[in-house]
């Protein structure tokens, strides 16, 4: 493993940044021109950019518990793509979303695909079964390596003990290998809410919890923990799982970790925000806290239409140098400065998939990318 330590592309000011909708629109033969299997369709922040697949890709129809999912993407144009496999026992309405019992589909194996998008490519190649079950697909991402190199890390814990298996793919070798990490958290399960980069490392997610990182050169994982207060119980964590990441995101922000949150403060709905300062301490500083009624109150809000209900919580703007902070409801995506108490900006977010009851962090990406891929021919 030592031949990808650390050469993952770090951020670049170059790069410019969109919100990915992380199930891809599935399509049928016809829908794309012949020698491409897939292409994006671009929509400017915070308008949701979608990944297209063609069906042979993606053939099971979506479900809440069981939909093609975009793991992540690199600033080259490639994609993460996690999908199940099987035979389809009833033709679909094109890219419907059903509603069944939970665990419908368990039992059929689920397969990474390679989803290059760049021109004169737009190719989909399924990565080789690593010998284990996928079991969480959100503890996966992808590491740009060079131009044609990367590769695929997937982390898996063994619930109980001290020890995780780091799955690694590369593709100049074209198979897994694996290691065995410690494990810190031990007895308490992960829940697996996604990979972030933070740093030149990778970080592991847990919005109940607190986080993972990574150091490539020890192969060694260390806990960080949320901020003072915000960890949930691992029961009350299993009863939360449907909600935790329409109550709770995280992100960078100019190279800078940040955590939002929303509670209820004696009844009183507010959003806070915290920055991480010292990763080694696990030291947190409390940024702001914004009550719901005086964003409600806002003149910008107000424009919106929206009803005032606590919104699902999205992601944090990257860029933004206050706290920004964006928010799903009715189907609309909007951000807020937190300190101000200000409506920023709006849009009606193309999302259709999963339907808007269910928007929340989990289903979108804040994907950088190089300003040429915008021109290429399947770049919409």
């Amino acid at each position: 493993m030592a031949a990808w330590k650390g050469q993952w592309m770090k951020e670049d000011e170059s790069e410019i940044w969109v919100v990915l909708a992380r199930v891809p629109h599935v399509v049928e033969d016809g829908y794309l021109k012949p020698g491409i299997d897939n292409l994006l369709k671009f929509r400017e922040p915070p308008g949701a950019t979608r990944l297209v697949v063609h069906r042979n890709i993606a053939p099971r129809r979506k479900t809440i518990d069981d939909n093609p999912y975009i793991v992540d993407g690199d600033w080259r144009g490639r994609f993460l793509l996690c999908a199940t496999q099987g035979p389809e026992p009833e033709a679909p309405v094109l890219d419907a979303f059903y509603s069944e019992p939970i665990d419908a589909n368990h039992g059929l194996p689920k397969a990474y695909f390679i989803c290059d998008t760049r021109t004169g490519r737009h190719s989909s190649t399924r990565l080789p079964d690593h010998g284990r079950p996928i079991l969480n697909p959100r503890n996966a991402c992808l590491l740009n390596l060079s131009a044609e190199a990367f590769a695929v890390a997937e982390l898996q814990p063994t619930v109980g003990a001290d020890h995780a298996t780091l799955l690694l793919y590369e593709s100049a070798s074209g198979v897994w290998n694996h290691a065995d990490l410690n494990y810190p958290p031990r007895d308490h399960p992960w829940g697996g809410h996604g990979v972030i980069m933070c740093n030149g490392e990778i970080w592991w997610v847990d919005l109940s919890y607190g986080f993972l990182a990574f150091d490539a050169t020890n192969l060694a994982l260390r806990f960080v923990p949320l901020p003072d207060g915000c960890e949930l119980p691992p029961g009350e964590a299993a009863a939360a799982a449907a909600d935790v990441e329409k109550r709770r995101c995280v992100g960078t922000n100019i190279g800078e970790l940040r955590y939002v949150q929303i509670d209820e403060r004696d009844g009183d709905p507010i959003v806070r925000m915290w920055t991480l300062l010292d990763e080694d301490a696990g030291m947190w500083s409390f940024d702001c806290v914004a009550r719901f009624e005086a964003i409600w109150d806002d003149e910008g809000y107000k424009a919106t239409k929206l009803p005032r209900e606590i919104p699902a919580v999205a992601f944090v703007h990257p860029e933004h140098p206050g706290e920004v902070a964006y928010f799903f409801l009715n189907s609309r995506v909007f951000g807020v400065h937190l300190r101000k108490c200000r409506v920023l900006d709006w849009k009606f977010f193309e999302m259709l998939h999963p339907p808007m009851a269910y928007h929340s962090s989990r289903f979108v990406r804040l994907w950088r990318y190089i300003p040429a891929l915008r021109d290429a021919p399947g770049f919409r």
